[in-house]
């Protein structure tokens, strides 16, 4: 049974302040004015994230084509400050990765968003605005139930929608040369 889609908290206040809250939980993201609180994921939405990370990070390193992160600090050009579930970077734009703070100032190549009921229309919205705007050319969305990956390409206009891969299908993302991914054998499903 799918859950209700609950509004997010929202609390209008200023960088300084939005930078001077304590760290979570709660966690919050930072879009126009106002901390959103965001949800702790569930057991199966980190299980996503962690497999898919590791499996990320083993490519990039062997392949020596960037890095990667989960759940960290990503302060985009436009002022806004968001958390997605997976970002990446790509050799080039490692400056981009402040290892003194922890986070990231700029945008990343990827961002990777496993998608919540609570919290599914925020990220194809408000977040996904913040990446437009921000220039971050490639976001996934994968669905937690049913693993199918959604892969987005940054266009002027807007996101061109490249690929839709069903889950247990392999994935082979256009923004990663040679990476592939079946995401039902990969949490072994």
């Amino acid at each position: 049974m799918a859950e209700v889609q609950q509004r997010l908290k929202r609390i209008p206040m200023s960088r300084e302040e939005f930078e001077k809250l304590p760290e979570g939980p709660p966690f919050y993201d930072y879009i126009g004015g106002e901390a959103i609180e965001v949800n702790r994921p569930t057991g199966r939405h980190q299980h996503i994230v962690g497999r898919l990370w590791n499996a990320l990070v083993d490519y990039l390193y062997a392949t020596n084509l960037g890095n990667c992160w989960f759940d960290i600090d990503v302060n985009l050009p436009t002022g806004s400050t968001v958390g997605p579930d997976i970002s990446v970077l790509l050799t080039e734009h490692l400056d981009r990765y402040d290892k003194q703070k922890g986070d990231i100032f700029g945008a990343p190549d990827i961002v990777i968003e496993v998608l919540s009921p609570t919290t599914e229309e925020y990220d194809r919205t408000d977040k996904l605005s913040e990446y437009h705007r921000s220039s971050v050319q490639w976001v996934w969305f994968i669905d937690q139930e049913t693993l199918t990956i959604e892969e987005f390409q940054w266009t002027p206009e807007g996101y061109l929608l490249r690929q839709v891969v069903k889950g247990g299908d392999v994935f082979r993302p256009k923004s990663l040369p040679n990476f592939e991914v079946n995401l039902k054998a990969l949490l072994r499903e």
